[in-house]
C-alpha cells in the first residue's frame, strides 16, 4: 500500500508544479527571461514526477520502460534548464553558452540513449506498484557520471553568480537556489548504493528532491520579484493618477519606472535607456554623491534643472529598502521652482 500512496504524492506534485509554474508565467509578465525558465522547470519537473508516478502505477512490467523514459527526460531536461538558466545570469557570450549547453545536450542524449533503454534495467512488480532494480553496469554508471559532472558543473556557476552579486539580497537569491541543489546529490545517494528503501522505491526520493528543488527556487524567485522596482510595487492607479512627475531609479541611478507627469515633464520617451544623467543637469560629482548617499539608505533632495525644459527643479529623494534591510531603489519626486515659490507665497500670506 505504501506503493501506491508515495506514488500518488508523485501525481499531486506533478500537477502542482505545473500549475505554480503555469500560473507564474501568466501572472509575472514582468518578469522577462525568468518568466520562461520557471515555466520550463516546472514541465520538466511535471514530466519527471508524472513519469515515474505512472511507471509505479503500470501494472505491466514489460511496458514500465516508457513511463520511466519520461521522467528520465524531464530530469535531463530540468538540470540543462537550469544550466542555461546560470549561464544566462552570468551574462556568458552566446557563443560560449551555446558550445556549453551544446556538450551537456549531448551527453544527455547519450543518458536517453543508454540508460533509458527497456534492458537497462530489471523491472519487478511487487503487489502493489511497479519498481525497477539497478544493474551495476556501464549505463547505471553513465548517467550517474552524467548527474554528478553536471551538478559540479552547476556548483561552479552558482558560486561565480554570487560573487558578482552586489548586496545581501541577491546573494541571499542566489544561496538559496545553490544549496537547493544539494538536496538532488543527496537524494540519489541512496539509489547509487542500493539502500532498502530506494530498492523497492528507487524513484520516489530524487523525483521528490527534484521538487524540492523547484518548489525552492519558485519561492525564492517570487520572494526576488517582490523587491524589484516594477509596477507591481507601487500601486499603479495612484503612481499614475499623480499629476506631480516621480521617478524610480535603481541603485546605479538608472530609471526603472516613472509616472505620466515625470514622462511630460522631462521629454522621457524611452524609459529603458532614461539615467539620472541623460534627463537633469547634475555634475559627476553630484551624481557620485546622491547614489552614495542612496547606497547607504539616506534620503535627500538635490537642486539641479531639467535638461529637456532647461526649468529649475529640485528632487526630494527616498529610499526603499527590501527585506533584508538594505536599500534597493530611490523614489524621487521632482519639484519645479516655480511650484515652490507659490507654496512659500501661500504659506506667507496665511502668516
Amino acid at each position: 500500500m505504501l506503493g501506491i500512496v508515495l506514488n500518488l504524492i508523485l501525481i499531486s506534485l506533478a500537477v502542482l508544479a505545473l500549475a505554480a509554474g503555469t500560473s507564474f508565467y501568466v501572472q509575472e509578465k514582468e518578469a522577462g527571461y525568468v518568466r520562461g525558465y520557471t515555466h520550463l522547470f516546472s514541465i520538466a519537473v511535471f514530466l519527471i514526477c508524472a513519469g515515474y508516478g505512472v511507471m509505479g502505477f503500470m501494472p505491466y512490467a514489460e511496458y514500465a520502460f516508457i513511463p520511466r523514459l519520461v521522467g528520465l527526460y524531464g530530469i535531463d531536461v530540468f538540470l540543462l534548464m537550469e544550466l542555461s538558466f546560470l549561464t544566462m545570469e552570468l551574462k556568458r557570450k552566446p557563443g560560449i553558452r551555446g558550445i556549453t549547453i551544446g556538450i551537456f545536450a549531448l551527453y544527455a542524449l547519450f543518458d536517453l540513449l543508454i540508460f533509458g533503454r527497456p534492458s537497462a534495467l530489471n523491472y519487478v512488480r511487487y503487489d502493489f506498484h511497479t519498481a525497477y532494480e539497478n544493474k551495476m553496469t556501464g549505463a547505471f554508471l553513465f548517467h550517474y557520471s552524467f548527474v554528478s559532472v553536471i551538478c559540479i558543473t552547476l556548483l561552479h556557476h552558482g558560486i561565480k553568480w554570487y560573487k558578482i552579486q552586489k548586496n545581501k539580497r541577491d546573494r541571499l537569491f542566489v544561496v538559496e537556489i545553490i544549496l537547493a541543489n544539494f538536496v538532488l546529490l543527496f537524494a540519489a545517494l541512496p539509489d547509487m548504493f542500493n539502500l532498502p528503501f530506494a530498492k523497492k522505491y528507487p524513484t520516489f526520493l530524487y523525483s521528490l528532491a527534484f521538487s524540492i528543488v523547484y518548489f525552492s527556487y519558485w519561492i525564492a524567485v517570487r520572494q526576488h520579484l517582490t523587491f524589484t522596482p516594477t509596477v507591481k510595487n507601487v500601486s499603479q492607479e495612484i503612481f499614475y493618477s499623480v499629476d506631480v512627475p516621480v521617478l524610480i531609479f535603481d541603485l546605479d541611478g538608472a530609471v526603472s519606472l516613472c509616472n505620466t507627469a515625470a514622462e511630460q515633464e522631462c521629454a522621457i520617451k524611452d524609459v529603458s535607456n532614461a539615467t539620472i544623467r541623460s534627463l537633469f543637469t547634475l555634475s559627476d560629482v553630484e551624481m557620485l554623491r546622491l547614489l552614495a548617499k542612496a547606497k547607504k539608505g539616506s534620503p535627500g533632495k538635490i537642486e539641479t534643472k531639467i535638461k529637456s525644459s532647461k526649468r529649475p527643479c529640485s528632487i526630494h529623494y527616498t529610499i526603499r529598502m527590501d527585506y533584508t534591510g538594505e536599500p534597493f531603489c530611490i523614489i524621487g519626486t521632482v519639484l519645479m521652482k516655480e511650484n515652490q515659490n507659490i507654496d512659500k507665497n501661500i504659506e506667507e500670506t496665511e502668516k
